[in-house]
């Protein structure tokens, strides 16, 4: 074995992390979509918790939650069916937000058979229809394996 294979199977090379070149992330595929092989039809291009995209996003939602928070106009009740009912719309709308903003591609949807490309309104669209394939990007976007390019 020679020293760069010494070096690369020795774990995570922190040497990435300082080369603004390279990207330590990469693309993950959320399948939702098989055909009857049980083969990828079609899904979602997602990216990471380390993206521009997730980062402006968490950021966003936050500053209006702390905003929302020091309004006592605002502010929730959690104790009553209401405010309870009022905290749970909220976390699920910064779901869909985070599950919206990190999407960046969308392998094997076709419209009339032409490749379709992502945006806020169709994928609002596509979430609100299927639940649960917003669910598994969420899901899929919590593993950070899934990202690593080691």
């Amino acid at each position: 074995m020679n020293n760069a294979q010494m070096i690369a199977s020795a774990g995570f090379d922190i040497s990435l992390l300082n080369d603004a070149n390279k990207s330590v992330d990469q693309v993950h595929l959320v399948s939702v979509l098989f055909d009857e092989d049980g083969a990828h039809k079609a899904g979602f291009d997602i990216v990471s918790k380390n993206s521009d995209q997730y980062r402006a996003v968490i950021r966003e939602t936050s500053l209006h939650a702390i905003k929302r928070s020091v309004q006592k106009s605002k502010q929730i009740d959690a104790k009553t069916d209401e405010g309870a009912a009022e905290l749970y719309d909220l976390a699920e709308n910064r779901n869909m937000k985070i599950a919206i903003a990190v999407v960046v591609g969308m392998p094997g949807f076709v419209d009339k058979g032409v490749p379709v490309q992502p945006s806020p309104t169709l994928l609002k669209a596509i979430f609100e229809k299927m639940p649960s394939w917003q669910e598994k990007v969420l899901a899929a976007l919590e593993a950070d394996g899934n990202f690593l390019t080691v």
